[in-house]
């Protein structure tokens, strides 16, 4: 992929002209002459004819040096666009010949460092572009750009865990970088890590208007789940250039595991220690999935007893088991720390209707039935006719309003706006919007 040697070419606009000293006519004169007869009288003319000499040799270099000044210098700054309008046009060639000319002309500076890594880039040599793009210093204005080159650079070769960490330190130096939320979403996505996605649209959506793909995506993913098949050979290839990518094994086993491939999952969760909880929920759910529920029990022991992912499945099992009390309790752990997870929703339902608490459970209910109906419609934005449908927007909008997706919400109305600014229904919907639910920051 990327990186700009250092071969350096030789520019003749760098040669310094040799200066051409012409002899003083008064001394070849003096030359010619025979020698003087010694005297006290002449003798002070002897050296006449030296001092005249030298005179002309510093004429003569003064001359050589108003020729030199006259010369065009060389412009660093120039050549820097210069090779930036090159890398554009890919004239890769004449990018790194300017580079090599900027690199005999000044120390490197963060911007030339910059320049490197796009050389690099463009070459192909990805190990150098990282080394080059690392140069530039966290105080430099250009740093997130070269964090988010660095970044994309790590993820066009799978190497998902480092081009996350660059991508953050991207938005870290600059929090307005849209292309770096929407290159760290892509990663959050192809793992499933649903609560940081959410965050990553929200913010995202604070800084540009989202169009209607961004904000389907969005909603897809509270509660959907990819073709476990689409993402296993991307996840794949995460872990086959990263061994260590933690995230990406936990995604890979999950697809496994929903595909019913559990030795296989299995295998994938193997490096991970025992107390890696989020790990121990997997190898949870697939005993369960396998039907195996006593070592499920037993596991689930092993785990912190806050934790709300462990904490929901304990409830799957207490309800599994009839016991109500046990799976209120857990439950209610889970929905403290999501109550927007459909399963968690649903299984706090069940284990109040167990306890004989039918009153506790209406509010849910109506919480579960604007899921269902928030889902449904994700289901239909996917379809052709869905997508053509002039009324899907304000239906998004408040289907998302009504599930407590307030971000999301925002962002349908956003767009309803963007699409026709003179929509003075949209106007006043987003205006009594942020009356009612006022953005963060104001």
């Amino acid at each position: 992929m990327i990186e700009a040697g250092d071969r350096r070419a030789a520019s003749p606009g760098l040669s310094t002209p040799r200066a051409k000293v012409m002899s003083s006519p008064s001394r070849t004169a003096a030359s010619s002459r025979a020698p003087a007869p010694a005297s006290p009288r002449n003798g002070r003319r002897r050296g006449a004819p030296i001092a005249v000499g030298v005179a002309a040799v510093a004429l003569a270099a003064a001359a050589a040096c108003a020729i030199l000044a006259r010369r065009p210098a060389v412009d660093p700054d120039r050549l820097w666009v210069e090779a930036q309008e090159a890398l554009q046009q890919s004239r890769i060639d004449e990018a790194e010949r300017l580079l090599a000319l900027i690199s005999e002309a000044r120390p490197a500076r963060p911007e030339d460092w910059l320049l490197r890594g796009q050389v690099e880039v463009a070459r192909e040599r990805p190990d150098e572009a990282v080394a080059a793009l690392a140069e530039v210093p966290d105080s430099d204005r250009r740093a997130p750009m070269a964090r988010l080159l660095a970044g994309q650079i790590e993820l066009r070769r799978d190497r998902a865990r480092s081009a996350e960490a660059l991508l953050r330190e991207a938005i870290r130096l600059d929090p307005g970088m849209a292309q770096a939320r929407r290159e760290l979403i892509y990663i959050l996505g192809m793992q499933l890590r649903r609560r940081d996605l959410c965050d990553q649209f929200a913010a995202l959506s604070q800084i540009s208007t989202l169009q209607y793909d961004n904000l389907f995506h969005w909603c897809l993913m509270r509660n959907c789940l990819w073709e476990a098949g689409e993402v296993a050979q991307t996840l794949g290839r995460y872990i086959e250039a990263d061994p260590d990518d933690r995230e990406s094994r936990l995604a890979l086993a999950d697809n496994d595991r929903r595909l019913g491939l559990y030795d296989e999952a299995e295998e994938i969760l193997a490096p991970l220690p025992a107390d890696d909880v989020r790990a121990l929920a997997q190898r949870v759910m697939i005993l369960m999935d396998r039907r195996e529920e006593d070592r499920a029990e037993e596991l689930l022991k092993q785990g912190p007893p806050e934790d709300p992912e462990l904490a929901r499945l304990r409830g799957r099992s207490a309800l599994a088991r009839r016991d109500g009390p046990e799976a209120l309790r857990y439950y209610r752990i889970a929905y403290e720390h999501e109550s927007d997870n459909r399963d968690t929703v649903f299984g706090l339902i069940h284990a109040y209707e167990l306890c004989g608490q039918p009153e506790k459970a209406a509010p849910l209910r109506r919480e579960a039935e604007a899921l269902e109906a928030f889902n449904s419609l994700v289901q239909r934005m996917a379809t052709p006719e869905g997508r053509k449908d002039p009324a899907i927007i304000d239906q998004a909008a408040r289907a998302c309003a009504r599930a407590g997706f307030i971000a999301e919400a925002r962002g349908w109305l956003n767009l309803a706006v963007a699409r026709d600014v003179s929509d003075a229904a949209a106007q006043q919907a987003l205006f009594r919007f942020n009356e009612q639910h006022p953005p963060a920051g104001h």
